[in-house]
C-alpha cells in the first residue's frame, strides 16, 4: 500500500512542476510517464482524467495552506503576513515558477466544472484568511472593506508575480509588496 501512496505522490510532485513551470494545458499523461518513469497507464491508474490530477493537486495546495496558515496563528499579524508572501517572492526569484493556484486559474476557461470549484476554493481561503489579518489590523474597518482589501491583495501578488516572470524582474513583486502592506494596514516586512 505504501508504494502506491509514494508513486500517487511521486506524480503528483512532478505535476506540480509542470503545472507551475508550463500551465496545466501544456502536459499531459505521457509527460508524467517520462518524468516518473512508468508507463502512462499507471498514471491513469492513478489519475484516470488529467482533471484528476488537477483536482488532486489543487487540494493538496489548499490544505497545505490550511496547515500553514493555522501553524501561523500564535505569530504578530506582521510576521504572518511575511510568511504568507515569502513563496511569492520566491518564485518570483526564482523565475521559473509560479503559483499553482494562479497557473489553474489562467487556464480556467478550459478546467471542469469541479477543479474550477477547487481553485475558488483555494482563492477563498487565501482571501478570507487576509480579510482577517486586516481586520485584525484595522478593527475599525467592516468586514465588507476587509473583504475587498483581501481580494484587491491577492490580485496583487498573483499579478505581480506573473509580471515578474514575464518580465524577468523580480523588483516587481518587491514593489507590488508596498502596496499589499498598505492595503492591509500592515508595515512592509524587513528583509
Amino acid at each position: 500500500m505504501n508504494s502506491v501512496i509514494d508513486r500517487r505522490q511521486d506524480i503528483l510532485q512532478h505535476a506540480s512542476s509542470l503545472l507551475r513551470t508550463r500551465g496545466f494545458n501544456a502536459f499531459s499523461h505521457r509527460d508524467l510517464a517520462e518524468r516518473t518513469g512508468v508507463k502512462s497507464s499507471s498514471i491513469h491508474y492513478h489519475f484516470p482524467t488529467k482533471q484528476d490530477v488537477g483536482i488532486a493537486l489543487i487540494q493538496q495546495y489548499r490544505e497545505d495552506l490550511a496547515m500553514t496558515l493555522q501553524s501561523l496563528n500564535n505569530l504578530p499579524v506582521s510576521d504572518r503576513l511575511a510568511c504568507f508572501v515569502a513563496p511569492f517572492v520566491e518564485s518570483a526569484q526564482s523565475g521559473n515558477q509560479w503559483c499553482l493556484a494562479g497557473m489553474l486559474a489562467s487556464d480556467f476557461n478550459s478546467l471542469d466544472e469541479l477543479l474550477r470549484y477547487e481553485v475558488r476554493r483555494f482563492f477563498d481561503l487565501a482571501e478570507h484568511w487576509l480579510a482577517d489579518q486586516t481586520l485584525a489590523l484595522q478593527p475599525e474597518l467592516s468586514p465588507d472593506d476587509a473583504r475587498v482589501r483581501a481580494q484587491s491583495a491577492m490580485a496583487l501578488l498573483e499579478g505581480a508575480l506573473l509580471l515578474a516572470r514575464a518580465q524577468q524582474d523580480a523588483q516587481r513583486m518587491h514593489n507590488a509588496l508596498t502596496l499589499f502592506y498598505a492595503l492591509l494596514g500592515a508595515s512592509p516586512a524587513k528583509a
